[in-house]
């Protein structure tokens, strides 16, 4: 097979599959194990229209049943980028692991009047054939210096240093590095805070074990969600100038409040921003759209943290 994609860069900026953990952290900093989940996912370079410029299927190597179609009808704002997002939830990193094989490899095809074609397989367990999440654990927060141990008493109008565990084996790669993604959304699902991407300037890196989130970011008495993962980049390649890559990572979310008398009440039920966990999938449907989006949980396009560039 032939990386056979014809002017991908034009319209795509990236194809993505994951092994992807996500936890809930405790208010005395358990994790809770949310979803085990199997990500495919393009992103675009331009505008959410652009998806209906074409087609695209995301098949396993060695057969003609796609895993998955994108029809472009419903990509989400994430990381800066329009991204069509399908996932599948199981039960245990087990039932993942047998429905998804770590030695699977997996390629992608589009077809459209400007581009078309086929990409390279890629190995969702890397070239090693196996499955490399890095160890999940809890973020720690601290201000002033000072341990936070209760999540529902931040002081918004204080800096807040969020620390993590070193990336374990983290390392640079020939198209991108191992990523490291902090977010902190609101109540109305707007993401306030965010530790950029490979091309911003001061981004966070795999080499980062903390960041300070400014004072005054936080708003008095609301409810916010701090969101961390390590993303290891098991697989990786450039496909005709867009990034192909397969990722094992996990995710942690910590619901935080602070103190104080807000300015205006949370809605009920609150919003998440796009990207953010929500339940699981349906079982027995393979591939569905991130629940997020589904069940319409989440924050207006146009009133997320920036404007596509």
């Amino acid at each position: 097979m032939t990386d056979g994609i014809a002017n991908p860069a034009s319209l795509i900026e990236v194809f993505w599959i994951e092994k992807y953990l996500t936890f809930a952290q405790t208010a005395d900093d358990r994790l809770l194990g949310t979803d085990c989940m199997f990500v495919g996912e393009y992103a675009l370079r331009g505008a959410p229209a652009d998806s209906a410029r074409f087609e695209a299927a995301l098949y396993r190597n060695g057969q003609t049943a796609p895993v998955a179609t994108y029809d472009g009808t419903d990509p989400m704002w994430c990381n800066k980028l329009w991204v069509n997002r399908k996932v599948q939830s199981f039960d245990s990193l087990a039932d993942l692991e047998a429905a998804y094989p770590p030695t699977d490899r997996f390629h992608w095809k589009v077809s459209g009047s400007e581009i078309g074609g086929t990409t390279l397989p890629i190995g969702i367990g890397g070239p090693g054939g196996r499955t490399d999440i890095p160890q999940p654990h809890p973020m720690r927060l601290y201000q002033e210096g000072r341990r936070i141990s209760d999540y529902r008493s931040v002081d918004a109008d204080k800096p807040l240093t969020v620390e993590w565990d070193p990336f374990p084996g983290g390392r640079t790669g020939p198209v991108v590095d191992d990523l490291i993604f902090l977010f902190v959304d609101d109540c109305h699902g707007k993401v306030i805070y965010f530790g950029g991407l490979p091309v911003d300037p001061d981004y966070i890196t795999f080499r980062s074990t903390s960041a300070t989130i400014p004072a005054g970011t936080l708003r008095r008495g609301e409810d916010f969600t701090v969101f961390f993962s390590q993303c290891r980049m098991i697989d990786q390649m450039d496909s005709a100038g867009v990034m192909n890559v397969a990722v094992n990572s996990f995710g942690v979310e910590l619901d935080i409040r602070t103190i104080g008398t807000a300015a205006a009440p949370c809605p009920e039920p609150r919003l998440k921003a796009p990207f953010m966990w929500l339940r699981k999938t349906t079982p027995g449907v393979g591939l569905m759209t991130w629940p997020t989006i589904v069940d319409g949980r989440h924050c207006a396009p146009e009133a997320t943290y920036n404007t596509p560039r």
